[in-house]
């Protein structure tokens, strides 16, 4: 194996552990600390440092705090980061600068510090005169904490570039979405003006969402599917700000797709992250989250847009009927909802799941207009119009054989505007070769065609599809956002 192949494997473990990490921080705020959904975090923690380690990674494996971001050997781990708010703030209120963790730790011992971290009479705990007998006092062996230099304070403003603004505001949103969560959970009153201002701050800062969806696909922490409703907040902002939504509207929306899997938050944690295929009895309880949903938005003391109870009780309905939940009465969804089905069923499909693999977007496309009636139709095809076949963000291969990244959608969905990464062949671009060029538009006497998707786990050469004619078989797109149902077949 290269050098490089190595290189590539131990980064990705060293996400895996920071991942795994952020992981445990939500759990221990969601539930007791003895609990099996902590024990089972703690042990992945566990699990990921061992594996690092296995892989030659350099121990301590030491994560440095910056602000906004978990760093490794000073370069930013950005997908563990989208949901890193809450570890963030809590080092930072302790003046951490750096956790180091070696191998032989175990997870009594990972909890352990949790609790110097996350419980409030903790706080001065590790002040840095007593931090030493501190950690010994918790029987913390494996663990270094590293704290600020008094002297370079990290209090100071920093002014954010537009990726560290687009990380800013997707914290928000998750962070957001994790409090309603667990207060909705302890049958609590939501905070549904948090989850306001997060959507209203990240259209106020942002013309259109494309760096949110991009950075959104390096979200792996599924914690109540946060990761998901974020994506779909983000696609639906998109769509609707291409109609020319204004931003009163587009806060309604952003706000009710963010909300519209709130009822998952009384789902059984064994069924709602159960990594194989749910029986019939498991379906039928996940089948009740959008009734669940709608019902914890009506019984809020204050007024909820009738918009976001809509999404949450409709997102899993049909445009022509069909879908769950059954109403009682006739109840067609409105427009809110029926954009929200479509982001919805899309980003279940693009997305890794445990029991499936990821579609790309061509692929996700093809399964959606073979099941057409299941959507309404004027949001299906603007939908696709706005994020073209190829949204911003997917990595293609010309028929050249140059690799290239899209960047900007255009009028034809075939084509849209690509960086190249290498030059023909995967070569070094040429020295006076443009960097960026639209697809299908000849030039120097050829039309650069995108030959197929490249992802992290295969290569897909373009397929026929054609959303004017698309064929009649396939999986049925209403059951893609519950794949795992126990008479469907996974695709």
């Amino acid at each position: 194996m290269s050098a490089k192949s190595i290189s590539m494997l131990q980064r990705s473990a060293v996400i895996d552990f920071a991942h795994a990490l952020v992981n445990a921080v939500l759990n221990r705020l969601l539930h007791a600390r003895d609990s099996r959904f902590v024990g089972e975090a703690m042990q992945e923690v566990v699990t990921t440092l061992t594996a690092a380690n296995n892989l030659g990674v350099e121990q301590p494996l030491q994560l440095q705090i910056d602000g906004l971001r978990l760093c490794h050997d000073g370069r930013a781990l950005e997908g563990p980061s989208l949901q890193a708010r809450s570890l963030l703030e809590h080092c930072a209120v302790r003046n951490i600068a750096m956790l180091s963790f070696r191998s032989g730790l175990n997870s009594a011992e990972a909890n352990r510090l949790f609790d110097l971290l996350l419980l409030p009479e903790n706080v001065e705990a590790l002040d840095r005169n007593y931090r030493e007998a501190t950690l010994i006092a918790f029987g913390i062996q494996h663990i270094r904490v590293t704290l600020q230099n008094p002297a370079d304070p990290d209090n100071r403003r920093i002014a954010l570039d537009e990726q560290g603004r687009a990380l800013n505001h997707y914290q928000n949103l998750a962070t957001a979405l994790q409090q309603n969560h667990r207060l909705a959970q302890g049958d609590h009153e939501l905070a549904a003006d948090v989850t306001a201002t997060a959507v209203e701050r990240a259209v106020n800062d942002f013309d259109e969402p494309s760096m949110l969806l991009s950075l959104s696909m390096q979200d792996d922490v599924d914690r109540f599917t946060v990761g998901h409703s974020v994506r779909v907040a983000l696609l639906a902002l998109q769509v609707a700000r291409a109609v020319g939504a204004n931003r009163e509207q587009l806060v309604h929306l952003g706000s009710a797709a963010l909300m519209h899997d709130i009822g998952k938050s009384k789902v059984p944690q064994e069924i709602l992250f159960k990594q194989g295929r749910l029986t019939e009895e498991e379906w039928q309880w996940m089948a009740q989250h959008p009734r669940l949903g709608a019902q914890i938005l009506i019984e809020q003391h204050e007024s909820v847009d009738p918009r976001t109870i809509g999404a949450a009780f409709c997102h899993h309905m049909g445009a022509e009927g069909g879908g769950y939940p059954e109403p009682l009465m006739p109840t067609p969804p409105s427009a809110t909802s029926r954009l929200i089905r479509v982001c919805d069923v899309f980003e279940a499909l693009t997305a890794v799941r445990p029991y499936k693999r990821a579609l790309t977007p061509i692929e996700a496309f093809a399964i959606m207009f073979r099941n057409a009636k299941d959507f309404d139709p004027h949001w299906l095809r603007r939908f696709t119009k706005t994020l073209g076949l190829f949204p911003v963000g997917t990595h293609v291969q010309m028929q050249d054989g140059a690799k290239a990244l899209v960047v900007k959608q255009t009028t034809d969905i075939h084509h849209p505007i690509v960086t190249l990464l290498t030059g023909a062949g995967g070569e070094a671009l040429s020295s006076g070769q443009p960097d960026t060029i639209e697809t299908g538009v000849p030039r120097n006497g050829a039309t650069p065609i995108i030959a197929g998707i490249s992802t992290h786990d295969r290569y897909l050469p373009m397929p026929d599809f054609d959303p004017d004619d698309p064929a009649e078989v396939g999986p049925m797109a209403h059951d893609a956002c519950l794949s795992q149902h126990p008479h469907d077949h996974p695709h």
